[in-house]
């Protein structure tokens, strides 16, 4: 399994292009005010993650960290736009703005790169004191700093330290909570994983089916989703969470005369009902992430990809993947369907059954 944050070719051409901008932005710096801030007089953070929803989840512990070490600042939390209402149900900052960049959208527009540009520097007359960017990523970097804070925090992975005032090398093959911890240690802030809410167990509850994902490669089969199903109806009462690409699960899992729960709702509505459910079985996505974060049990499927990385935080959690690495030919660099085809759904059940059994076994 890969353990790299991104593409190996991503990181060859990001860096050239921050070698060739680089004299660019040095004259750039030249006519920038320095400042230098004491930590204790810090008074407004801005912390950028607006790449997908699940990272906003991975960063609660990133937020509470902040918190308590700058217990007078105001925190600015930029997230997309999607997971700007969880964010905001959560409370995770004292102001969350959603935003949606055109390098994570895949929009190749110069109107819209120009509009991201202009957006960052809506900041600039709100004297922000420290921007933090956990990615690495040399376009978030170069979105930092156009907001123009007094202080900026981020890691290299991709070139652009001239875009910082504090720029950090980056940790590799760590997961992306610790990383982002490990970012903000450099503050005196605790490194230490909290924000995972406290663990329950709902027996009475439903087994939630997620399928669901952002990129096809992740996804497992509908067949193999529909004979899971139909394994765990026999012992357990089984919800079903509807989304755009699952109508035709449904048809199949009704064609089979199997009874389960259909959730409709919105994401707020999904994190209040899930809570109180028994377990969520899903891929490497978002729900996962917010079933950890509810504390209830959470079983992921993972394929090529490393789950080291990315796995959610919570006291009951599972991994299932495939038995053998990946020697598949693939258009991906990290993601393979293949392997996520080699999961047999018999593999998955058992796993369930022995996830709750151990949780069984502390209630």
């Amino acid at each position: 399994m890969n353990g790299d944050v991104y593409n190996p070719r991503y990181i060859f051409w990001s860096r050239i292009v921050s070698t060739l901008i680089w004299p660019i932005y040095f004259l750039f710096n030249l006519f920038r005010q320095a400042h230098k801030i004491n930590h204790e007089d810090i008074g407004s953070i801005l912390v950028c993650q607006y790449q997908r929803i699940g990272d906003i989840l991975l960063i609660v512990p990133v937020l509470e960290s902040l918190k308590k070490r700058f217990p007078k600042a105001k925190i600015t939390l930029l997230c997309c736009s999607a997971g700007e209402p969880l964010a905001r149900d959560l409370e995770l900052a004292d102001k969350v703005i959603g935003i949606d960049v055109p390098w994570t959208t895949w929009s190749f527009s110069p109107l819209r790169w120009f509009c991201a540009r202009s957006f960052a520097r809506t900041f600039q007359n709100q004297n922000i004191d420290l921007a933090i960017d956990f990615k690495g990523d040399l376009r978030n970097s170069w979105f930092l700093w156009h907001v123009k804070p007094k202080m900026s925090l981020g890691y290299t992975d991709t070139g652009g330290s001239f875009f910082f005032s504090d720029p950090k090398n980056p940790s590799f093959g760590v997961h992306q909570t610790n990383r982002s911890l490990e970012l903000i240690s450099h503050l005196g802030c605790e490194i230490e994983k909290r924000g995972q809410g406290d663990s329950v167990f709902n027996d009475d509850g439903f087994i939630v089916i997620h399928i669901g994902g952002t990129d096809p490669r992740r996804l497992w089969p509908e067949e193999k989703w529909v004979e899971l199903i139909n394994l765990l109806s026999r012992d357990h009462h089984i919800a079903f969470v509807k989304i755009l690409e699952t109508g035709s699960v449904i048809q199949r899992i009704n064609d089979k005369k199997i009874n389960i729960e259909i959730f409709e709702g919105d994401l707020v509505q999904f994190k209040h009902w899930l809570k109180n459910q028994k377990m969520l079985i899903g891929i490497d996505s978002m729900p996962v992430h917010l079933a950890a974060y509810v504390g209830i049990p959470v079983l992921t499927l993972f394929g090529s990809q490393d789950p080291n990385l990315t796995h959610p935080l919570g006291r009951w959690t599972e991994i299932v993947s495939p038995e053998l690495p990946c020697h598949h030919k693939r258009n991906h660099w990290r993601l393979c369907s293949k392997c996520m085809d080699a999961i047999a759904p018999e593999k998955v059940s058992l796993a369930v059954k022995n996830l709750l059994s151990r949780v069984k076994k502390t209630h």
